[in-house]
């Protein structure tokens, strides 16, 4: 099993390990909720070095990644450096989802979930012999980080002596050798670094000086995900899924040609992912749990928490497109929720 470069920190503050993508990753320190809580209050800092990473270079890059993804490069204008977007296949299918990064002209960062490292890299390494680009897994050269909350726009400015208090969403700055983005998957304002595994230890043990600052593991991560609306690959997308039905029909530029494109044009879409509440303390519903509307099943859940924030029970699921009000759902107990639009709770707008 493999292990990021911040293992010996996670062991230090004593984290609780799972199998996570090959890699042993920290599930939580203290506990899922408290973290999920202090991330919406404070900052914290988690490990996401096991994300795949793949750096893009040449002449026929910009041709490459607008074919070989759904949301299209030219809204990237300004100081707009970032998108998040899709791969899909030939049938329009969800291969996975991606965040891409404009370093330079020519020069893009691509980062893709930890499960789908192989197969994404299978996917547009044989898409890049079409086009003129140097295509290059540098997951192991790289580490990443991600600090999450109010308070870690400010952080930053005062560790790299630069002033990103103001920065809106989707920006990329370049500190010497260190990638700082205003990206992230918890709907806070926060940012992502990506640097060197020595570069990123020293930043780690600047910003564990900050008592603002407080390490988080996946199961947080989860939480705050699902509270923003965001889908979690696996669970919530997969390569049966199409981006409209996924709600994600605003990554789609069909204004250009990408794979998948065709396929898109004539599909019928009859169902939506969908959020749904339960107000309070209730059983959680898991993966696969049937939702029943007058005692007809009409879908399906794909993720479901307690979320500490909300006080309540939310899940995410497909029904069909005109359903409203308020379903049952079968899981280990039943539960009453009433479908509703996410996120969750409140996030910034930045």
């Amino acid at each position: 099993m493999k292990r990021t470069p911040f293992f010996d920190f996670h062991k230090k503050y004593n984290a609780k390990f799972i199998e996570f993508a090959g890699y042993e990753m920290p599930l939580y320190y203290t506990s899922m909720l408290d973290e999920s809580v202090w991330t919406r209050k404070k900052a914290s800092l988690f490990d996401v070095s096991h994300m795949a990473r793949f750096l893009v270079e040449g002449e026929g890059s910009y041709d490459f990644i607008e074919y070989s993804f759904t949301n299209s490069l030219r809204k990237l204008k300004g100081d707009v450096k970032a998108q998040y977007t899709l791969i899909l296949n030939d049938k329009g299918g969800i291969i996975d989802d991606a965040y891409i990064y404009k370093l330079e002209v020519d020069r893009f960062l691509i980062v893709v979930n930890a499960a789908n490292h192989a197969k994404d890299w299978d996917v547009l390494h044989e898409r890049s012999k079409k086009f003129k680009v140097s295509l290059k897994d540098i997951t192991e050269d790289m580490g990443q980080l991600a600090l999450q909350g109010p308070y870690s726009l400010d952080i930053i400015t005062n560790i790299f002596k630069k002033d990103i208090t103001s920065a809106k969403r989707n920006r990329v700055f370049m500190f010497d050798d260190v990638i700082i983005t205003s990206t992230g998957y918890t709907g806070e304002k926060g940012v992502e670094i990506y640097g060197s595994p020595d570069k990123l230890i020293k930043i780690v043990k600047e910003l564990l000086k900050n008592p603002e600052v407080r390490w988080a593991g996946l199961g947080a991560r989860d939480i705050l995900r699902l509270e923003a609306g965001y889908p979690l690959y696996g669970n919530d997308i997969d390569e049966e899924t199409d981006p409209f039905s996924a709600n994600l029909g605003w990554v789609v530029s069909m204004d250009k040609e990408f794979v998948g494109k065709e396929a898109l044009k004539s599909k019928d879409i009859k169902v939506k992912r969908r959020g749904f509440i339960h107000r309070g303390r209730g059983s959680v519903p898991k993966k696969g749990d049937k939702i029943l509307l007058d005692g007809e099943e009409i879908g399906y859940i794909t993720s479901a928490t307690y979320s500490p924030n909300a006080s309540s029970v939310i899940a995410m699921g497909y029904i069909p497109l005109d359903i409203k009000g308020r379903v049952l759902v079968k899981s280990r107990r039943e539960v009453y929720m009433d479908i509703t639009d996410y996120p969750f709770v409140k996030l910034p707008k930045w």
